[in-house]
């Protein structure tokens, strides 16, 4: 009778063992590809949105191989200057508790 009892409960432990592992296994396959649905990922010739800034602009050139490291980078230096120049910025005088903590 202990054997039996044994072995019942050493197979309980295996289906549950099994069935744990099955539930939390990742799933191999995309559930896009399984359903036959084209996937969500850009083509070679799938049109992305163009940047919206100058500096954007920059560095997908950079990615793409259109300028150098040191093209960026001095650009990056100009535009830098410029918006200094256009918008600079003052430190609080000593005592001067308007800009905050």
């Amino acid at each position: 009778m202990e054997v039996v009892a044994m072995l019942a409960l050493l197979l309980f432990t295996a289906v549950l063992l099994v069935s744990v592992i099955v539930a939390v296994w990742p799933d191999t396959e995309p559930a896009q590809e399984a359903s036959g649905a084209e996937p969500d990922r850009p083509g070679p010739d799938s049109a992305a949105q163009p940047p919206t800034t100058l500096e954007g602009a920059m560095a997908a050139q950079l990615l793409h191989g259109e300028i150098t490291v040191q093209r960026y980078r001095h650009t990056l230096e100009l535009l830098a200057a410029r918006d200094d120049e256009e918008y600079p910025l003052a430190a609080p005088e000593k005592g001067d508790f308007s800009a905050g903590p």
